[in-house]
């Protein structure tokens, strides 16, 4: 196994995981600070929420630098540094019960590094890795099995510690969690690390970020799967910043949201569990993805029975939960380790920004059950789309572009 033989991707997932523990247990005590302690309105929570996304929306600009950095440890390091020194800010903001603005500059700093951390550690795999294709295969459902039981466990125990220990409390501990992190990454050795060997040319900075882009594009299957995973991706987060009122709808009570949360995270458990089983070319297994998973949404809308609803969005999570590891190796396979945080960022931009505009579909159109039918009809079309197309090969044709950035 990966992280019983190579010691440097075990302290980078061991790192990682601290990482996503950290940030959970941010994201929700800020929530509860913005809340309980600031008791800010429905606006500045807004703009709290649109301060997180930003960094996301341009992170492309940062693709090019991330690739040309040659020191990528040193580089997560500095950006698990940059989150544990902001979340002392934090602390000693609402110790001092400062100005919100401190805390809405802090959590645009913060919101910032994980913008940056997450592609700088996708592109350190190969080269921690030694571009073992089969690996790094390997190494995408490792990190997405720990991933999800990070999310699960932090979610869970943030939750309860807010009722027993004080939010400066919670807060410290976080604090100790990244320092944590930042030991498991300085552990990581750069003399057992092989280094790419294609020389990255050094272009202007437009020219890269046009690079970004044009190399993106230029895998025709990917680019458009990656395209659709965004749009959906979107739909979903709107979808679930809204399911307590269509609890209410449907005569269950918001109370019970609880219950609904904990399916969802077990049954994306379960697929990402069974995600390394699948052997299906890329398309293929979004297609199917897609046609069962629209119309296990479509069904929801239209089933009378509250057991046979849970079930079917189960169903459609379970699948969601596959697609993450089959996903990540997908981008793996059809683009180049020194481009990795180039694309990288360039999916974040794209996931963003359907995120963003998703988000505002609700302020317009407030109908619950057409917008998750319209979500469920969008999703079937992009089976569809796919099941119409081409038939394209399981491994990943020659890459499109000799030329490197």
């Amino acid at each position: 196994m990966i992280l019983a033989k190579n010691s440097n991707f075990r302290m980078l997932v061991f790192g990682r995981v601290l990482t996503n523990f950290g940030d959970s247990v941010y994201t929700i005590t800020l929530m509860y600070i913005a809340v309980s302690i600031y008791e800010l309105g429905v606006s500045s929570l807004a703009l709290f929420g649109l301060v997180a996304f930003l960094p996301s929306l341009v992170s492309f600009l940062f693709g090019p630098f991330i690739d040309k950095f040659s020191n990528k440890k040193l580089l997560l390091i500095a950006l698990e540094v940059l989150h544990f020194l902001t979340l002392i800010g934090v602390l000693v903001t609402v110790y001092y019960q400062l100005d919100y603005l401190f805390l809405l500059i802090l959590h645009g700093i913060f919101s910032f590094a994980n913008t940056l951390i997450y592609p700088t550690q996708s592109s350190f795999v190969p080269e921690i890795l030694n571009n073992n294709k089969d690996e790094i295969s390997k190494s995408v459902y490792i990190m997405n099995v720990t991933n999800n039981i990070t999310n699960i466990s932090s979610n869970f125990i943030a939750s309860i510690i807010l009722i027993y220990i004080s939010v400066v409390g919670i807060l410290a501990v976080d604090v100790f969690v990244f320092f944590l992190s930042i030991l498991f990454f300085l552990k990581i050795s750069n003399n057992r690390i092989t280094m790419n060997n294609k020389k990255v040319e050094d272009t202007d900075f437009k020219s890269s970020i046009k690079y970004s882009f044009k190399y993106f594009w230029s895998q025709k299957e990917p680019s458009r799967i990656v395209v659709m995973e965004g749009i959906l991706s979107g739909l979903t987060t709107m979808i679930m910043r809204i399911i307590g009122i269509y609890l209410v709808i449907i005569n269950v009570g918001v109370e019970y949201l609880g219950v609904l949360l904990a399916f969802q995270r077990g049954a994306e458990m379960l697929g990402t569990l069974i995600s390394a089983k699948i052997n299906m070319a890329y398309k293929n297994f979004f297609m199917v993805d897609y046609l069962v998973s629209g119309i296990s949404i479509i069904m929801i809308v239209y089933v009378e029975n509250v057991v046979a609803k849970l079930i079917l969005f189960s169903l459609t999570f379970l699948f969601i939960g596959m697609s993450g590891t089959v996903y990540g190796k997908m981008i793996y396979e059809y683009y180049e380790p020194q481009h990795l945080a180039k694309v990288s960022t360039v999916i974040y931009t794209i996931s963003s920004v359907a995120i963003v505009a998703c988000m505002v579909i609700p302020m317009v159109y407030k109908d619950i059950e057409n917008l998750i039918l319209i979500t469920g009809i969008i999703t079937v079309l992009f089976g569809l789309y796919l099941l119409l197309f081409e038939k394209t090969n399981v491994i990943a044709p020659e890459r499109a572009l000799s030329k490197n950035a």
